[in-house]
């Protein structure tokens, strides 16, 4: 199971859609098997497949050392994805995680995961907006990181303490790849063009060729609880999603023969 996490410290670059939409397109276009881990306290990727609510999920596999991950996974509608939903008691696991040093605090996601590996091709999480110890066990879980980030000035600068803090727990997670950031909000404008530019040149980290255009489609799916291929197939967004995730099968060369 290859585990790819979307981070970014910013709220509003889209990391619930992008990672739900990825997750969906790998299962629907590439035939893979993908369980979905929502790593965010508010619990949106939970939501946009309907699946929020009270019942243990991401917490429970953190704090909770012999949790059952099995009990944790929850089926959607769409064949081959599953859910490790969130809540508001990621909060709490994070701040028990925080107090009690005795215990491994950065490794039990990575664990967890460990023990469902062989009935999933990929794992895609989603992260919230801060780094945390929920955030330090979702990169020491993960394989590759993918980042989007809005074509603007303080997103891009942000990019910088981001890319930092992944630096640190390359010490703890030695193979852990950014795999590239990708724009999102997307328009064809002069200023978007060197806000491209400028993120390139800088070095930093690759930067992915596909960017999601700006489009009402992407949050009217969030309204209907349904991925961009199922609701709007032939918009762009949807369309630019295919492409990103094809990118990202192609630059770690593990979605050959699957696509459908």
């Amino acid at each position: 199971m290859r585990t790819v996490a979307f981070v970014n410290l910013k709220g509003g670059v889209g990391k619930t859609v992008s990672a739900a939409n990825f997750a969906h397109i790998l299962t629907a276009v590439h035939h893979k098997r993908v369980l979905l881990v929502d790593g965010d306290k508010q619990g949106n990727a939970s939501q946009y497949f309907q699946l929020y609510g009270g019942q243990d999920g991401t917490a429970a596999l953190l704090v909770k050392q012999d949790a059952d991950i099995m009990s944790t996974i929850y089926q959607t509608q769409y064949k081959g994805l599953d859910v490790i939903t969130s809540n508001m008691d990621l909060y709490s696991a994070d701040r028990e995680l925080w107090a009690d040093e005795e215990r491994d605090q950065t490794g039990s996601l990575k664990e967890a995961l460990r023990r469902a590996a062989a009935d999933y091709d990929y794992c895609v999480i989603d992260n919230g907006p801060a780094i945390d110890v929920i955030t330090l066990n979702i990169l020491v879980a993960a394989d590759d990181v993918l980042i989007p980030v809005r074509p603007d000035d303080f997103s891009i600068a942000g990019m910088v303490d981001l890319l930092e803090q992944i630096g640190h727990v390359k010490i703890l997670n030695p193979g852990l790849t950014v795999q590239g950031a990708f724009f999102t909000h997307w328009q064809n404008r002069e200023t978007f063009g060197q806000a491209r530019t400028a993120l390139e040149e800088s070095g930093i980290c690759p930067v992915l060729q596909t960017a999601i255009s700006y489009n009402p489609k992407v949050s009217e799916s969030t309204f209907a609880h349904t991925p961009l291929c199922v609701f709007a197939g032939r918009s762009w967004a949807a369309i630019q999603y295919k492409k990103l995730t094809a990118e990202y099968l192609a630059l770690t060369d593990s979605g050959k023969g699957k696509e459908g």
